[in-house]
């Protein structure tokens, strides 16, 4: 919510000068759309919920499509197609909860904490049918997955990334991707904790590939804005995978990296649209040695993808450990046994993911920044071979009168007509001071940030630090909640069977020879309180709570212990 309001005022701030045609129109779509956001993560009813998750698109919609760049219809078509289709799936997913419930009950409600609270607290036989939580899982999945976006399911995010405006690419990496993650810590994990305990595998899977694939992909660019958009993937992709390693760390760590791209991201997109308000160009082979031209610009972008590659002592770096911590354990020490192998393959494959993001930020910095002074030899925004690149047209020279040759805090812009020739598609190469480089900068006309692009800049700057040197404050405001709504999953897929081999004479074949006893899970609190009116025998961790005498009953396997009650004699089970 936080997030959402910063990031909010950040798209006005760089906005200021880059939206000139219809600009009242743009802040009143503008104002509908953080309307629409802050509204996801208010909203306490699954219909207000649903209302706001689909206004989001309107507005945005429109962004793209009026404000973008030269494929922007095309892009807000795909972007809008693709996650209406999604969310209709996700909208009868949940009326599916509510009619359950219902139908359980004979009480309709749309709250989300009662749904919540009715669905975690059910026992045994008085659960949803596995069949059915697997539907609804899954049909709730299309929406919040395409969101992320998970991969496959990835394909409209760069085109509407590379396509958007600055401040639209800012909301819609540093909020917007966030609300699939929010779907599902808000209704799959605690609604449905068995279909969550048997889908995480499949989750952690495709969680996995998008960081591979999103980081690979991201490798081969040579468009700034594509580059960012295509890591956004992966590192989405460590944000799902902390969330479904359904441990403490891993959901910490995957809410706090949610947090720390919106952050990073949105400060990358923020200042590729700066530079390209002043060149006209976003592509690395028109750019290069800009720190000794533009150097808080400079700054703020080695800041800001440090940040995204998770250096230590800023923000990524704590969410991306965190994520990997939860998924280790998971796969080397907590792991379902038919899955182990496969958990541990992609443990290690996510590994990967930090190695090829700093591979590929680096790359990117170390091109534009550093070396000698690059810049393009026109004001045009063409690229290497001549022809316009795909970068953002800006909108005077849509109309094809007229181009602005200006800096980004000038009041009254200088105007010159556009060269529609495009002769020379190679940017001017030059070495020495500031100031001698031939091409847009050696005749001065290209200045480094203003006091308004700072300002939007240095709020994200200061939190990455925060974060990244004190995460506790952060840690401690998502630990409760995150535990709360994942409980009931993560007791399922713990894996319970090491507990069994080593403290159960009969050892492993003997729990399994159980599986056709009635059983239901017991908390901790249960199995204490059932010890009180019945005497059973226990299984499971030492301590945990103490041995009774052997009585009658159920097999129940939880979190913390394992406790058989049935006939049995203490001495052979």
């Amino acid at each position: 919510y936080g997030l959402t309001a910063l990031l909010g005022v950040v798209g006005v701030l760089i906005s200021w000068e880059a939206i000139r045609e219809e600009a009242a129109r743009f802040y009143r779509c503008w104002l509908l759309l953080e309307t629409g956001m802050l509204g996801v993560f208010l909203a306490q009813d699954i219909l207000l919920f649903y209302v706001f998750f689909e206004f989001t698109l309107v507005p945005l919609f429109v962004l793209i499509g009026v404000w973008g760049s030269e494929q922007r219809q095309y892009a807000a078509m795909k972007f809008f197609l693709f996650t209406l289709a999604g969310s209709v799936l996700t909208f009868l997913g949940l009326l599916a909860i509510v009619l359950w419930v219902y139908q359980q009950t004979d009480r309709l409600t749309f709250s989300i904490p009662d749904l919540t609270d009715y669905l975690q607290n059910l026992h045994g036989g008085d659960r949803m049918p596995l069949g059915l939580q697997l539907v609804i899982f899954w049909a709730l999945f299309a929406g919040f997955a395409i969101k992320v976006p998970l991969f496959p399911l990835h394909t409209w995010l760069p085109l509407a990334h590379v396509e958007a405006p600055a401040a639209g690419s800012v909301v819609l990496a540093g909020v917007l991707l966030k609300v699939g993650g929010y779907g599902f810590l808000r209704f799959n994990i605690p609604m449905l904790p068995e279909a969550t305990a048997v889908s995480a595998p499949y989750l952690l899977i495709l969680s996995v590939a998008g960081i591979v694939y999103g980081a690979l992909v991201a490798l081969a660019q040579k468009d700034i804005k594509r580059l960012i958009a295509y890591s956004s993937i992966s590192h989405l992709g460590f944000c799902m995978m902390g969330i479904f390693a359904l441990n403490r760390s891993g959901g910490q760590g995957g809410v706090l990296q949610m947090l720390n791209h919106g952050l990073s991201t949105g400060a990358l997109f923020a200042l590729v649209g700066m530079m390209y308000e002043r060149y006209h160009t976003r592509q690395m082979a028109d750019l290069g040695g800009l720190a000794r031209r533009l150097p808080w610009l400079a700054f703020f972008m080695v800041l800001a993808s440090l940040a995204s590659i998770g250096l230590p002592g800023l923000n990524g770096f704590v969410g991306e450990f965190l994520a990997l911590w939860g998924m280790f354990h998971r796969a080397w020490a907590d792991a379902p046994a038919e899955w182990s192998g496969v958990y541990r393959v992609l443990s290690v494959a996510a590994l990967s993911g930090v190695v090829l993001g700093a591979w590929y930020m680096l790359w990117m910095v170390e091109r534009v920044f550093f070396g000698p002074l690059r810049e393009p030899s026109a004001h045009t925004g063409t690229g290497e071979a001549g022809k316009p690149s795909s970068a953002e047209e800006p909108s005077s020279a849509r109309s094809g009168q007229e181009q602005r040759l200006h800096t980004p805090c000038d009041e009254e812009p200088s105007v010159r007509p556009i060269d529609h020739g495009f002769s020379s598609g190679h940017a001017s190469e030059t070495v020495g001071l500031e100031g001698e480089g031939a091409g847009l900068g050696g005749d001065g006309g290209v200045e480094d940030l203003c006091w308004r692009e700072i300002a939007a800049l240095a709020p994200l700057g200061l939190l990455m630090l925060w974060i990244g040197v004190y995460p506790k404050f952060f840690l401690d405001r998502i630990r409760p909640t995150v535990e709360e709504l994942s409980a009931p999953a993560a007791k399922l897929v713990r894996n319970d069977s090491a507990d069994v081999q080593s403290h159960t004479p009969g050892g492993l074949a003997a729990f399994r020879s159980w599986e056709s006893l009635p059983r239901r899970l017991l908390s901790v609190n249960e199995a204490e309180a059932a010890a009180e009116k019945q005497p059973f025998c226990l299984f499971g961790v030492p301590g945990a709570i103490s041995r009774k005498p052997v009585g009658s009953g159920w097999l129940t396997r939880g979190r913390d212990v394992v406790v058989y009650v049935g006939e049995c004699d203490r001495a052979n089970d």
